[in-house]
């Protein structure tokens, strides 16, 4: 009984973080493309700051029972590498943490850098604004994978 509600909490978790990002890349960012000038800027301010905390805390819940269903399933008990679950989650895992080292420098570090860059009209304010963008995708990737190799180890416990 305990599994099955860390299982739907972890899903739901992650479908959260999951569709929030895609609704973010290809809804809520052309969107404010759109736009212009200051108007533009205020526009992904806000966006930003209306998605972090139920981004960062959906992916929070996510990683949490995540860690705790490893657990349930014995994946902190045995040598790391012995059966396929161990080796999927330790790739998932590792996908996870290089996810929140990439949202952490693209909402925390480059965003930040970007938006003053742009107040004082600096002269790498594109080239902040590539690596901003080049983060964003791969972040965004990382967010597919993640999921799809949550799957691959379920499909372990069968």
């Amino acid at each position: 009984m305990l599994v099955d509600v860390l299982r739907i909490v972890h899903i739901l978790a992650s479908c959260v973080w999951v569709g929030g990002t895609i609704a973010l890349v290809f809804v809520g960012v052309p969107a404010i493309r759109a736009t212009e000038g200051e108007a533009r800027a205020i526009a992904m301010r806000t966006l930003g700051r209306r998605w972090r905390p139920l981004g960062w805390s959906a992916m929070g819940v996510a990683i949490l029972s995540g860690l705790w269903l490893t657990d349930r399933h014995g994946g902190f008990a045995g040598a790391a590498l012995d059966t396929r679950f161990d080796r999927l989650l330790i790739a998932k895992s590792v996908l996870v943490a290089l996810l929140c080292i990439g949202a952490v420098l693209h909402d925390y570090v480059i965003g930040p850098r970007l938006q003053r860059e742009l107040r004082a009209a600096a002269e790498q304010a594109p080239s902040t604004r590539r690596r901003l963008v080049l983060v964003g995708w791969f972040n965004f990737t990382l967010t597919l994978l993640v999921p799809i190799l949550g799957a691959l180890v379920l499909s372990t416990l069968d």
